[in-house]
């Protein structure tokens, strides 16, 4: 009775496999990266204005596992990586497991793939600079950009086969935008207050008012276009996950403030 079950539950997946592919394969839709289908705005799937549609990927991938109650059993995924039911060749294959095997108790993604969902969820800190000399810099003179370093984020839990899933996120690097072309990158604990703090940009001209720039004598000495600096600082978070062994690498998450920052500059007046 299983094996029957077995073939007819495959056919069933087989079918909707063939017809999602159809869709697929039409002019105005495509599968992304992540397996997500994408059609334009002329497509028959709908979407929000401005941006392509999203669907969910189909169970295109059949994986095995080990259940603790009924050993070896398989599921099927939206998870690249596992055996691709649309490919032909993989008929055979997917045959002998889907009628030698039971149907896992608890459908299961891959632990990267779960690692990754939950790296996702995170609340992941954005950085809340502050600079020095506060309001506005001077042109020549260093400015400090400092901002809390975050503590690590993690998370733990048993999967249906009974190990443990450890995730954790860490900040690995803060990138800033100085916003007058210069770009660098420091580790997150160099932003420190002034004087300690290491996260320093010089600018080289001021910023000024359109009013300014047009009608005073001293405009030209400003930036062309900008009133103030925009300042971008980016907490690029590093995901890492462990099943029982060492740490594997996830991938990474940018999170980023940006704050506007004027410029000023001193003149030396002689006095007579």
């Amino acid at each position: 009775m299983r094996r029957t079950t077995s073939v007819l539950t495959l056919i069933a997946v087989l079918a909707v496999s063939c017809w999602l592919s159809s869709v697929a394969q039409a002019d105005d839709c495509y599968y992304d990266p992540e397996g997500y289908l994408i059609c334009n705005p002329s497509g028959t799937l709908p979407g929000n204005p401005g941006d392509p549609p999203r669907v969910r990927p189909p169970l295109r991938y059949l994986y095995t596992s080990t259940d603790p109650v009924v050993g070896a059993c398989y599921y099927f995924s939206r998870t690249p990586g596992g055996l691709d039911i649309w490919d032909p060749a993989n008929d055979p294959a997917v045959i002998g497991i889907t009628t030698s095997l039971p149907v896992c108790p608890v459908a299961s993604d891959p632990p990267e793939t779960l690692a990754w969902r939950i790296f996702r969820s995170f609340p992941l800190a954005l950085p809340t600079p502050s600079l020095e000399p506060p309001g506005s810099g001077i042109t020549g003179l260093p400015t400090y950009l400092a901002t809390p370093d975050p503590p690590d984020v993690t998370h733990s839990e048993v999967l249906p086969d009974g190990r443990t899933l450890d995730v954790r996120a860490s900040v690995a690097v803060l990138v800033v935008d100085w916003g007058d072309g210069a770009r660098a990158t420091f580790e997150s604990s160099e932003a420190r207050a002034y004087p300690s703090g290491s996260v320093i940009h010089t600018y080289t001209t001021k910023t000024c008012d359109a009013t300014y720039r047009r009608e005073h004598p001293s405009g030209g000495n400003c930036h062309p276009t900008l009133d103030a600096y925009p300042i971008t600082a980016t907490f690029t978070w590093a995901g890492r996950y462990r099943v029982g062994g060492g740490w594997i690498d996830l991938g990474t998450l940018n999170r980023a403030t940006t704050v506007t920052y004027d410029v000023d500059e001193v003149q030396g007046v002689l006095q007579p």
